[in-house]
């Protein structure tokens, strides 16, 4: 008997095709010769180089890299990456990009592109038409939001479709999926590492803001919340620090805290956040904005040190604050913040105890006169004069 299709040992029918499953490839290794990679310079989306010095020996932000931005709450990170933001739609940033606007990507989870994001770049500069906002769009998720490692492909298509130089991502955690347990490095890097590789590959630069975390002591690395992957994937991290100059005035601090492609020890920046108010077609709108200041010797790195300090820390502090407290007593409460220090030296306490002894005793500062008359008034609780 012939089987089904068959007549007398001829086929009367066409043999059905039956799909085999491909076998997988066995895992193999590729070795190609150092002379076969393709070196290439570092540039510099932002390089502070002076005049007269080795070229791009003040680089600061490599090129299509991840950065991040971390500092304490209020200390002005988004204001900066609004400010980053406008120089680089106008063309403005010292770096490979002076003179060749070009947009940006802003992605801000916290803050309302209505109320905050919007209202600060214009109040910042920025060319409005170069700044884009993202939206997910996604039929099965109507309130999908951007999400990583999932929307890494989409993002780097449109930055390149775009031409776009930065992405910005305030804050960076936020962006991270939600089944991902952002302090296992492990999981961390398979989230971040597609977009680190799109960037290289599409040509535009990843800043991340992050906050900081009480732990962690001195090294600003170690305060960035989240896992420690966020140490070994970045090129750079600018920290941000609240402190006191010679006057005793509080004044913001940034540094260069880390940076893979260049050199460390870059002077740091005083900066100011600035009140701004913008018109809007239903009235003003009251914000702020990032301004650079000059540099300064002092470093995120010091303050911290300075406020993690042990007291010998303690005892040498209560001391000192006892002393300080006792001095401005008997002076009616408030006294000039040198004279505070000429007389503390003399009772034996370091300029730097009396900072931390100011700190420990909440006490109040205020400037009075102009120009090089202009002294720095350290007071009690409630002691202040109405002069100021």
């Amino acid at each position: 008997m012939w089987p089904t299709g068959w007549e007398g040992g001829v086929p009367t029918e066409e043999p059905r095709l039956v799909a085999v499953p491909a076998q997988p490839q066995p895992r193999d290794l590729l070795l190609r010769p150092a002379s076969a990679v393709r070196i290439r310079p570092v540039r510099w989306l932002w390089d502070t180089t002076p005049p007269g010095a080795t070229p791009t020996s003040h680089g600061r932000i490599p090129m299509h890299s991840l950065v991040l931005a971390a500092g304490g709450p209020g200390l002005g990170k988004s204001q900066y990456a609004v400010w980053m933001t406008a120089q680089i739609t106008r063309g403005e940033l010292p770096g490979e990009l002076y003179g060749q606007p070009r947009p940006v990507i802003y992605a801000a989870a916290e803050d309302s592109w209505a109320y905050t994001i919007a209202p600060r770049l214009i109040a910042a500069g920025a060319d409005m038409d170069m700044v884009f906002h993202v939206t997910v769009m996604d039929d099965a998720q109507p309130h999908a939001r951007l999400s990583l490692p999932i929307d890494t492909s989409l993002l780097a298509k449109e930055a390149e479709r775009h031409s776009v130089a930065l992405l910005v991502m305030d804050p960076l955690l936020s962006y991270i999926d939600k089944t991902i347990n952002d302090y296992r490095a492990a999981e961390v890097r398979q989230a971040l590492e597609p977009l680190v590789a799109a960037a290289d590959h599409h040509r535009f630069t990843i800043l991340g803001l992050a906050h900081f975390t009480k732990a962690g002591g001195a090294d600003p690395l170690a305060r960035v919340a989240g896992s420690g992957a966020f140490g070994q994937l970045i090129r750079c991290l600018i920290a941000f620090a609240k402190d006191e100059d010679e006057q005793g005035e509080e004044r913001f601090v940034m540094s260069l805290e880390k940076n893979n492609l260049g050199r460390l020890g870059l002077p740091s920046h005083q900066y100011c956040i600035q009140p701004v108010t913008i018109d809007t077609p239903e009235g003003p709108s009251y914000v702020s904005r990032f301004v650079l200041g000059p540099e300064v010797t002092t470093s995120v790195r010091d303050v911290m040190r300075a406020e993690s300090e042990p007291d010998v820390g303690r005892e040498e502090t209560n001391e000192a604050a006892v002393w300080l407290r006792g001095y401005l007593t008997d002076l009616g409460g408030e006294a000039d913040s040198k004279e505070i220090k000429e007389h503390a030296k003399a009772a034996g306490f370091s300029g730097s105890s009396m900072d931390r002894a100011k700190r420990r005793l909440k006490l109040a500062s205020h400037n009075v006169g102009f120009g090089k008359e202009k002294r720095a008034i350290w007071s009690l609780p409630g002691a202040a004069s109405d002069t100021h």
